[in-house]
């Protein structure tokens, strides 16, 4: 997405008198940021307007202008702000040829970019040859949506002061998700209940939600709430901690944490915290009856809650969320390192169904923090199977600084007792190690620009826990980090012409798979200049060009609709320019399944159970390596 551009036009305009003839079209080439000039005349127009879901144009919306290829900072590079007439009209003169980003934004609306089809859909380059004058520049907004409603206790008694928040359902690695649009829309939509119990989830953009109230847990041992604010290591794992509960604030954190807040309450040796301000239901002694987290309009989990399809500017009011108390236990024991020693104060979450499925971590039932003798007790546990993970993420930067890093992952059944003496085993973090090679034909690249965006490991079904290799040394290629064991797959980045073209750990190939890890180990990634593009055109039933088609690319083999990570090289989609020409700028070498589709029916095609209803009237394609392959498809109906 373009970075924010200094005021260059500030004007309503009108274009209704402008006689304009559209000229010939330039393709979509790769953004390669630069710092020169942009050379050529400035004798190009473009003319749009801002319209919104249903065609009608929305008045006053401020478009704005960026140059792909070139750095917004430099002065002499084209860069732009208007604001619409009142048919949402705009347009921006003297531009030079070359490929542009366009934007629009309005107060009630989701910003939209040149190119999207749907509110979740990705930007798109427009093309501006040199003389050149286009008048199609249209820019879609989507009216923000809007659920409301109420929570109510157990005695039909308005809820006051509860946090709600608004779920949206993706499809992640082959799964339904809930959590945060993948195409980065922002942080989860949250508010909380006025004093009838009331709530509106207001600016939300179209696709489908549960609704929920997170009730999180958090005990602390009541000695470390008089030393933290002298140990910011320790102040660190507090956040982590009682963060999940509703504050991204260490102010917040700070006045929440002593004693006589009221947020915090003593129980014997440990302190019950919640940043809610009050602790609901109130703590007795040993035992507390609690509200779980609740899905609208009465369930445990994200999966079994209603599912509520917004469309552009629609209300959904009259949502009821019934929360019930549960009888609780209070679970205890020990941290024990390898060697039987007791880590430093370690912050911890008990993960239970109410995570289950959800893409943004804060939903654990209950989270603490261990002593300085290993101890640990979390009060206001309900019945149920749980994992009990750490709460901080592994720190390659605690371990060079000489202070130990540590990694939990244990199961936890309980039930309508209390469960006392728990042995929960820490483990040391793996230790991942790696180097990158490039092998191309043309000249190479400083090293140091691939590694920029160094190589994330991503968990294969998105859940929480992904890693990051830190750079080592720029100029060798290397890189390393700590990582917790599990699944995950390999996602190195792909920069300035070079792509990836296999990946080894202990010289075990696993490029585009996922891999278990169990061990500590040694990562070779190597690069290649010599890509595998498919191209092609699209045309629509009567012939002609489309230019809101949509082309999607999936692996022949099922097996390979899941598991891949939020990002899979292997599964991609792609516009059609105006001339309806698409491009896959690399594909790994395979067997495929292309099938051009309507843009706008592309929200969720990544589904499984969508691809296998694809597949009869998709193409199959086999991308061999460093070969060109080329493809025209026909738009296919598939609602």
């Amino acid at each position: 997405m373009p970075v924010p551009v200094h005021l260059r036009h500030f004007a309503i305009i009108s274009v209704g008198i402008l006689a304009l003839t559209i000229g010939a079209s330039a393709s979509t080439s790769q953004v390669t940021a630069a710092n020169t000039v942009p050379p050529g005349p400035r004798t190009g127009l473009i003319v749009g307007q801002v319209v919104d879901s249903t065609g009608a144009p929305v008045a006053e919306a401020i478009v704005q202008l960026t140059m792909a290829k070139y750095s917004a900072a430099l002065p002499t590079t084209p860069k732009g702000r208007v604001i619409a007439d009142s048919d949402g009209r705009y347009f921006f003169a003297d531009l030079p040829a070359g490929d542009y980003y366009l934007r629009s934004t309005k107060e009630g609306y989701a910003g939209g970019s040149y190119g999207q089809r749907v509110a979740s859909q990705s930007t798109q380059l427009y093309s501006l040859a040199e003389g050149e004058r286009r008048t199609d520049a249209k820019l879609t907004l989507w009216k923000y949506a809007v659920i409301g409603g109420t929570v109510v206790d157990e005695a039909g008694e308005p809820a006051v002061g509860v946090t709600v928040q608004a779920l949206v359902k993706n499809i992640v690695a082959g799964r339904a998700r809930y959590g945060t649009m993948v195409s980065g829309f922002g942080i989860v939509p949250t508010t909380t209940t006025d004093d009838r119990g009331m709530f509106r989830l207001s600016q939300l953009t179209p696709g489908s939600y549960v609704i929920v109230v997170p009730e999180t847990q958090t005990t602390l041992p009541v000695g470390i709430l008089g030393t933290y604010r002298d140990d910011p290591g320790l102040l660190s794992q507090l956040f982590s901690a009682v963060q999940p509960l509703g504050s991204n604030d260490v102010r917040a954190v700070h006045a929440a944490l002593p004693i006589g807040q009221p947020g915090t309450q003593q129980i014997g040796d440990v302190a019950v915290v919640t940043m809610s301000g009050t602790i609901t239901p109130p703590p007795v002694p040993n035992r507390m009856p609690v509200y779980r987290t609740t899905y609208f309009p009465a369930s445990m989990t994200a999966a079994a809650a209603t599912l509520i399809p917004l469309e552009s500017g629609e209300e959904h009011t009259g949502v009821t969320i019934s929360l019930r108390p549960s009888a609780s236990v209070r679970v205890s024991g020990r941290l024990v390192a390898p060697d039987g020693s007791a880590p430093p104060p370690m912050a911890v979450r008990l993960v239970g169904d109410a995570a289950a499925d959800v893409g943004d971590p804060g939903f654990e039932t209950v989270s603490g923090m261990s002593d300085a003798s290993g101890r640990i007790t979390l009060i206001g546990v309900p019945p149920g199977e749980y994992v009990m993970k750490n709460a901080s993420r592994l720190s390659p930067l605690a371990v060079q600084q000489g202070r130990p890093a540590w990694w939990l992952s244990q199961h936890v059944s309980v039930g309508t007792t209390d469960v006392a003496d728990l042995t929960l085993s820490v483990l040391a973090p793996l230790h991942v190690e790696g180097r990158v090679e490039l092998r191309g034909q043309s000249e190479l690249p400083a090293t140091s620009r691939l590694l920029d965006g160094n190589v994330v490991f991503e968990t294969a079904f998105n859940e929480d826990g992904q890693f990051t290799g830190q750079t080592v040394d720029r100029t060798a290629g290397t890189f390393s980090t700590l990582a917790e064991a599990g699944r995950y797959i390999a996602r190195p980045p792909e920069l300035n012409g070079w792509v990836v073209k296999s990946v080894t750990i202990n010289d075990v190939n696993v490029t585009d798979k996922a891999f278990d890890l169990r061990s500590d180990a040694k990562v070779v990634v190597i690069y290649t200049d010599q890509r595998s593009k498919v191209s092609g055109t699209v045309k629509d039933a009567r012939g002609d060009a489309s230019p809101t088609a949509a082309v999607l690319a999936f692996p022949v083999d099922p097996r390979r609709w899941s598991g891949l990570g939020s990002n899979p090289r292997v599964i991609k989609s792609a516009l059609a320019t105006r001339t309806g020409a698409y491009s896959f700028e690399h594909l790994p070498p395979g067997d495929y399944y292309l099938i051009a589709i309507d843009g706008a029916a592309t929200d969720g095609w990544s589904d499984p159970k969508v691809l296998e209803q694809l597949v009869p009237q998709a193409t199959k394609l086999t991308v061999i390596e460093a070969q060109p392959s080329t493809l025209d498809l026909t738009v296919k109906s598939i609602r």
